[in-house]
């Protein structure tokens, strides 16, 4: 069974909006929130979220170092597989949120890790040349469940050091 950890923001984790976007660094085991809807599938692929790692983004953006380091002891604590970094949709600040992560996790603690987000995420024109970033629709709805399904199959195939197949088979962004 492949372990993942799954980074979300205050929306996605289901603690509110604009009122919790100041929200510091905090875990939880388990999936919660939108999570819990990837953790269906990533069962289905051999996966399961041990746990979430959450921060607000405007905490984040502004303590960026320090959010950064908070995160990735939490995550070193679950000793995961793979780290999943959204999916941010088109929520454009926590895209930037996920990109930040996604690398520091992989340069720091050599863990794989990759983002999800939409095209129009402000997060994936900065961060698609240096991590793989799994395509989503901008809301969710249409193409979400499309999205989660290629988002649990990546967690795996990632984690067990599997060869990554072309955007076109993987569903991520082109990395040139």
């Amino acid at each position: 069974m492949i372990k993942a950890v799954q980074f979300l923001n205050q929306v996605q984790a289901g603690y509110g909006t604009d009122e919790k976007m100041n929200m510091e660094p905090q875990s939880q085991f388990g999936a919660i929130g939108l999570g819990m809807l990837l953790k269906n599938t990533m069962m289905r692929n051999g996966g399961d979220i041990i746990g979430t790692v959450i921060c607000g983004d405007n905490y984040f953006l502004e303590n960026k170092d320090e959010a950064i380091e908070k995160l990735l002891s939490m995550i070193k604590a679950f000793n995961p597989d793979v780290v999943i970094c959204g999916p941010a949709l088109n929520y454009k600040r926590y895209g930037d949120c996920c990109g930040y992560l996604a690398e520091a996790v992989i340069e720091k603690l050599n863990i794989p890790a990759f983002a999800a987000m939409s095209k129009d995420n402000t997060g994936t024109e900065l961060f698609r040349k240096k991590i793989y970033i799994i395509e989503t629709p901008n809301r969710g709805g249409i193409g979400l469940n499309d999205s989660l399904r290629k988002i649990s199959k990546f967690a795996v195939k990632l984690a067990q050091g599997q060869p990554i197949g072309s955007p076109e088979e993987e569903g991520y962004f082109p990395q040139d």
